[in-house]
């Protein structure tokens, strides 16, 4: 879809701006729910903002809603191509999103220490609302209460109000990403971060993708076996006397039958553990459904503006309505062109009966547009 948004490209030496990059051929950005961002960037090698990126000691990309001043996304590159063809010399430059610091931390059992022995604690286990737990986390081994050699410079950790249920999570040398991305989604709440600035959020939002209401022109659908929805979870013991924990998805067996895993948890018996463990497992290997939303932009309801990544929203394909949240958008962007956003609905709670009316309304869409 043409987007009602205006987006422009800053070239950043870390946390000082340094211009705008105004000389591009095109620049996609696929943003994501709970999960790294990526950019990729092509501009002619001898302009101004090439010599920007390049020249600065550590360059990141910032996407600035241009009406607004709001950074939509940032975050570092983290690769440069250069090549030469008949129409010159080109750059291409790479980059993720902030929430990137994140995926390059680990769960530190005792976040406090900044050099072993780590014999005081076996684990950092936290209770109270997913929001604040989840954010004490990221501040203990990325952020301000992060030893020194750990944090991330710039990084701010503010505290969110208290949503998202309550739980108990026990962390010991996870990923930081995956830790807090997986009880982020069983919480039903959304991290990021952009311009250096954690947020916790809980995802709004009201769009409604339709022909009738002029807001879909067009989508794609994807359906596959998960990888994994029986998993043994083994704790501790030795042989026989090990204790075995079994956890199941339910609806996914009915559509596609029952898939085994395993996963090895010897170095705890604590059922709560062991069960985070099973829930870990059962997401890694989920494969839902996604659906791809060629959008339109309307006066009523705008990207950025009505709806955004991490927000839920509904598509009405023929006689099927699918209510999930935004997954993924891809944003294309093209000089002196308004942005096209392809979104991505989750879709989590479609069926294997539902995809298939899906492809049934798409084949009378067709044969109504050949009247």
């Amino acid at each position: 879809m043409a987007s009602g948004i205006a987006l422009r490209l800053e070239a950043c030496d870390w946390q000082t701006r340094l211009g705008e990059i105004d000389t591009y051929s095109a620049c996609t950005i696929v943003a994501r729910f709970n999960e790294v961002s990526t950019y990729e960037l092509e501009l002619p090698a001898d302009s101004a903002g090439a010599e920007l990126l390049t020249s600065a000691s550590r360059p990141r990309l910032l996407i600035v809603n241009e009406r607004t001043g709001a950074v939509q996304r940032s975050g570092p590159l983290t690769r440069f191509e250069r090549s030469s063809s008949s129409d010159g010399e080109w750059l291409r430059a790479y980059g993720v999103d902030d929430l990137v610091w994140l995926r390059r931390r680990l769960v530190h059992p005792q976040p406090g220490s900044a050099a072993p022995p780590y014999s005081t604690s076996e684990d950092d286990t936290r209770t109270g609302p997913a929001s604040t737990v989840l954010a004490g986390y990221v501040d203990r081994n990325a952020g301000p209460s992060a030893t020194p050699a750990r944090r991330v410079p710039g990084l701010t950790i503010s505290t969110p109000a208290a949503f998202g249920g309550t739980v108990t999570l026990a962390g010991r040398y996870q990923n930081l990403l995956e830790f807090v991305r997986m009880a982020a989604m069983a919480a039903g709440i959304g991290v990021r971060v952009r311009d250096l600035a954690l947020e916790v959020y809980q995802p709004a939002g009201s769009a409604v993708f339709s022909a009738e209401l002029g807001t879909l022109a067009g989508w794609r659908s994807t359906l596959e076996a998960p990888e994994t929805n029986y998993v043994y979870v083994a704790g501790g013991g030795v042989g026989t006397a090990r204790l075995i924990a079994e956890y199941a998805d339910a609806a996914t067996q009915t559509s596609w039958g029952r898939i085994e895993g395993f996963r090895d948890r010897r170095d705890t018996t604590d059922a709560l553990e062991l069960a985070q463990s099973g829930a870990e497992a059962l997401a890694e290997g989920a494969r839902p459904p996604g659906l791809e939303l060629d959008a339109l932009d309307t006066g009523a309801q705008q990207y950025g503006r009505d709806w955004n990544v991490g927000d839920r929203a509904t598509a009405r394909i023929g006689g099927v309505t699918i209510t999930d949240v935004i997954t993924e958008a891809t944003i294309q962007l093209l000089p002196n062109q308004a942005p096209v956003v392809t979104p991505i609905i989750g879709a989590a709670g479609v069926s294997l009966d539902q995809w298939r009316q899906l492809s049934l309304a798409n084949r009378r869409i067709r044969q109504l547009e050949r009247i």
